[in-house]
Order: C-alpha cells, then sequence, then structure tokens
C-alpha cells in the first residue's frame, strides 16, 4: 500500500477524525482559559499545549492535501479551503503592533473546524447558503422595507427627542431591533403618548416584516432543507 492510499485511509478513519474533533475542542478550551490571568508554569503549560495543538493541525491539512491522488481536488472542496485558512490564521506571530485580541479570535476560530467534522453541521452550514442563493429576492424586499419605513419614521418622528427616529441611520437600527421583536413595545408607547395613531407605523411594520416577510425566508429554507435531505437520502 502506497503512501497516498495510507494518508487516506488514516483520513477517513474513525479514530482520526474522532481525535482532530477531540483537539478542536481542547483548542476551544484553551482559548477560554486564556481569558484568565495566569502566571509562571501554568501559563507556560497553556502555551506549549497551544503550540502543539497548531502543529497538530498542520500535520492534520498536511494529511488531507496529500491524501488526494490530484492535488487540485483538495482545494475544489470548499471545507478544505475553510480548514486551511483558520489553521494558517493561527500561525500569525504575536509580533509588535499585533493585537492579542485578533490573535484569540483566530485562535477561537478554530472551534468552527468542527462543522467540517460533523455531516449534520455541514448538512445546515450547506443548507444555509443555498437558501440564502435563493432568498435574493426577500433580502432585497426586506431591506426597501427598512428602509421605506425609516424614510417615514424620521419624517413622522424626527422632532422628538429621543425617540430613536432622529437620524435615518439610528432610524434603520431602531426598526431593525423592531423586526426582531426585541422589546418593541418600549420604542412604540412612549411614541403613543405623543401621536395616538402612531400605533399603526409600528404595528404594520411589525406585521410586514416578521410575520410575513420573515417568515417567506423561513419557508425557502425548510424548503431547500427538505430537498437537500431528498438528494442525501437518494
Amino acid at each position: 500500500m502506497g503512501i497516498q492510499k495510507r494518508l487516506n485511509t488514516l483520513k477517513s478513519s474513525p479514530p482520526f477524525q474522532y481525535l482532530v474533533t477531540i483537539v478542536i475542542l481542547l483548542s476551544s478550551v484553551l482559548v477560554g482559559a486564556g481569558t484568565y490571568a495566569f502566571d509562571g508554569t501554568l501559563f507556560s503549560i497553556l502555551l506549549g499545549l497551544d503550540l502543539l495543538i497548531t502543529v497538530f493541525f498542520i500535520i492534520e491539512i498536511l494529511i488531507r492535501f496529500f491524501s488526494e491522488s490530484k492535488k487540485r481536488n483538495f482545494f475544489n472542496d470548499g471545507w478544505n479551503i475553510f480548514d486551511s485558512i483558520i489553521v494558517i490564521s493561527s500561525l500569525i506571530p504575536a509580533g509588535v503592533g499585533t493585537s492579542l485580541v485578533v490573535l484569540r479570535l483566530l485562535r477561537l476560530a478554530r472551534l468552527l473546524r468542527i462543522i467540517s467534522f460533523a455531516p449534520e453541521l455541514r448538512f445546515v452550514i450547506e443548507s444555509l447558503i443555498e437558501s440564502l442563493k435563493q432568498s435574493v429576492n426577500v433580502i432585497v424586499l426586506i431591506f426597501i422595507l427598512l428602509y421605506i419605513y425609516a424614510v417615514a419614521g424620521v419624517i413622522l418622528f424626527g422632532t422628538v427627542e429621543g425617540g430613536r427616529f432622529e437620524q435615518l441611520g439610528e432610524a434603520l437600527m431602531t426598526l431593525f431591533q423592531i423586526m426582531t421583536l426585541s422589546s418593541w413595545e418600549a420604542i412604540m408607547l412612549p411614541m403613543t403618548d405623543i401621536y395616538s395613531w402612531s400605533w399603526f407605523y409600528f404595528v404594520s411594520f411589525v406585521f410586514l416584516s416578521s410575520v410575513i416577510t420573515l417568515n417567506l425566508f423561513i419557508a425557502i429554507l425548510v424548503d431547500v432543507v427538505s430537498e437537500q435531505r431528498k438528494r442525501r437520502d437518494n
């Protein structure tokens, strides 16, 4: 058996995949532990473990690369590119002018690699991306709706101090909060004390954005997931 076939067998073996998953989780735990202030020996141990994990990820990527009969096939898989970018980003040295916060976030991103090793998670992400492709018109409709109501809100309520409709950008952020149904009544009730008819503005926006438009996106997502699952099962 050639080296390439051995590497391919190793890459596909459940024990190896379980090992990679455990190391990914351990890496995330270490990043979490790094938020605490450690000194001396414990800090050195954490740095050493982080270095070993980085080396392991490099070796794992190389195993997957050299197991391919045609090396370009490695780059034809979007998940391989995704994993490679995350591993390469963790190699950035902490030099002068480099933000330690950014470095920690890049290392935390290694937790995302668990998606490529969990078939169900990959299925969910792929279905979500496919649904987004099919939901372009719905997304455009949401932005048009937000813009129309934001401009109308500035015209109608722009003179109310602290009403969160004094500028267009502020109105857009306010409407986005209302669209998520996060404490939207706390924004509406003070306005109805000044303009008794303003309830129609808020209720109509909630109905159009949350009840109808967002449900359209959910319907598309459910349909895509159903189609993807049928294709996978067949």
